[in-house]
């Protein structure tokens, strides 16, 4: 790959625009090096943007109709060949149904074209289909990616100390609760702001942890109603020394167990080993398929009350989810839809969760600066953590309308697209 990579360098660096007209044109249907890569090469050799990005397009729609062209003409015969006519005819069914949004979901994320193309030309889908696949998916991929790698991404943004703990403590806001993953969030703008060097990489994983805490406030005041139904279960627990199975505190404990397990033995690990932003753009498109199971099994739940075995699976999803860029809220709220909860309740139960979750973090964070653990300064974190808290407490009361009429796969298209742009331009 490496030395493929070098050729498209090569070729780019002495044929120009030609050049990125043939390699984009080759790549939809056999070269396997992304188009994002050309066209930060032509601009580093100081070709126009505007030209790069019109041939980029063009090539685009030209090499797509050429791979499938070679899928109708040279793959059908052969797949006729090696299936038969009654397999071959199944699965043209499917792809004339389906394949549109194939084609779309690969458009927009790092699957192989290639495949899309050729396989869409041997199950031969309608080519209006195709074509309108190709623009709707790739199309955008190219824009947004090719303006993403030349004004953002490779560039710093230089704020202040404190502008830049209200971004970050803004962003977890936000993406706390949209199901979107805020740690991947948090380690993508981490990596763009100019922080002050005061601010170790150590300290900015227990800032994440306070910020989420100003998240914690937002959750405990906007569901108080819950919270004080738990503080009566605690009381009833001791003072009658009964509890019913399904009542709220035994199923968060089920809930929480399992995160917390995890966190204790895995935590370290996790922070040292996956906290990269290669592992932040797998777990984005990873955590957008499950979005897509999740609408697609879990549309016809009906349950509004999480039960015991909703709480245990969960639980695991839960812990599943401390890897960095899978997230919290997204992967409970998509495996409560898969056990049986309706959506809006599922977000419910998944905030509660989370909000045991946060505490237990906050609580070892605490624990660990006894012993050495070293922070932001005081107006960086207490700033971030304000901000948290607001945006917090903002977004779960509009999220929460919004998850009665609508559902997870807009988030699941923006995940996908962000993996594809973090796989492209941060490695």
């Amino acid at each position: 790959m490496h030395q493929l990579i070098e050729l498209s360098r090569a070729l780019i660096e002495h044929h120009g625009y030609s050049a990125i007209f043939f390699l984009t044109t080759a790549e939809q249907f056999i070269f396997p090096i992304p188009v994002d890569i050309f066209i930060g090469m032509g601009t580093s050799f100081g070709l126009s943007f505007k030209t790069i990005l019109l041939l980029v397009l063009a090539g685009a729609l030209l090499g797509s109709l050429i791979g499938y062209c070679l899928g109708r003409f040279l793959g059908h015969p052969i797949a006729l060949w090696v299936f038969g006519q009654k397999r071959l005819d199944r699965g043209e069914a499917f792809i004339k149904k389906w394949g549109v949004w194939g084609v779309i979901l690969a458009g927009l994320t790092p699957i192989p074209f290639k495949l899309v193309t050729w396989t869409s030309g041997i199950f031969e889908m309608p080519l209006r289909k195709f074509l309108l696949g190709v623009i709707v998916g790739r199309m955008p991929r190219y824009l947004i990616s090719a303006f993403a790698g030349n004004w953002l991404i490779h560039t710093q943004f230089y704020a202040s100390e404190n502008m830049s703990a209200v971004l970050l403590g803004t962003l977890q806001g936000i993406t706390e609760f949209l199901p979107i993953s805020s740690s991947g969030h948090l380690v993508i703008a981490e990596h763009f702001l100019k922080l002050p060097p005061t601010i170790t990489q150590m300290s900015l994983e227990w800032f994440d942890i306070l910020l989420h805490g100003g998240s914690l406030l937002a959750i405990l005041l906007y569901f108080r109603r819950d919270w004080m139904t738990l503080l009566k279960e605690i009381y009833q627990l001791f003072a009658k020394r009964t509890l019913a199975r399904d009542s709220l505190l035994v199923l968060l404990a089920i809930g929480t167990f399992p995160a917390i397990f995890a966190g204790l033995f895995l935590g370290d690990w996790m922070s040292n080993t996956l906290r990269t932003n290669t592992t932040v753009a797998i777990a984005f498109m990873v955590g957008a398929a499950y979005f897509l199971l999740a609408e697609w099994k879990g549309k016809h739940a009906k349950n509004e009350q999480p039960t015991f075995t909703n709480a245990v699976v969960i639980g695991f999803a839960q812990a599943f989810a401390l890897v960095p860029g899978l997230s919290r809220a997204g992967t409970t709220i998509a495996t409560g839809m898969l056990t049986g909860l309706q959506r809006e309740f599922a977000a419910r139960f998944s905030f509660l969760l989370g909000g045991i979750a946060i505490l237990a973090a906050n609580l070892y964070a605490l624990i660990s600066l006894k012993n050495g653990a070293s922070l932001p300064p005081l107006g960086f974190t207490l700033a971030g953590v304000i901000s948290a808290f607001v945006v917090s407490l903002l977004t779960v009361h509009y999220l929460m309308k919004f998850l009665k009429h609508h559902s997870l796969r807009v988030f699941s298209f923006y995940l996908f697209l962000m993996g594809s742009l973090l796989l492209t331009f941060l490695n």
